[in-house]
């Protein structure tokens, strides 16, 4: 019986492995909000952030960064979106 076991572990072992290597994994030091800040600063160089909310949504392989407006106010927000694999932005808008 303990030979049977002992063959066993193996496959267990590389079924988990490739279970594992299908889903996400995020880069370890990546830093969601810098990254998002400094594409804004560099794309959107007149948006004013100051007294905005920031709101950080997760979905699937993606992060996004966007900001809520006071219901009183007018305007537009950047949405900046970033793959969680490779920490790159994969995506800008600015709504209006």
């Amino acid at each position: 019986m303990g030979r049977a076991f002992g063959s066993a572990l193996p496959v267990a072992i590389t079924a988990a492995v490739q279970l594992m290597a299908g889903q996400t994994m995020a880069q370890p030091k990546c830093d969601t909000l810098k990254i998002a800040l400094e594409y804004i600063a560099r794309r959107y160089p007149h948006f004013d952030p100051a007294g905005l909310k920031q709101v950080i949504s997760e979905r699937d392989n993606l992060w996004e960064l966007s900001y809520e407006l006071p219901e009183d106010m007018l305007g537009g927000v950047p949405i900046i979106t970033i793959d969680k694999r490779t920490c790159t932005v994969v995506r800008a808008v600015h709504t209006q």
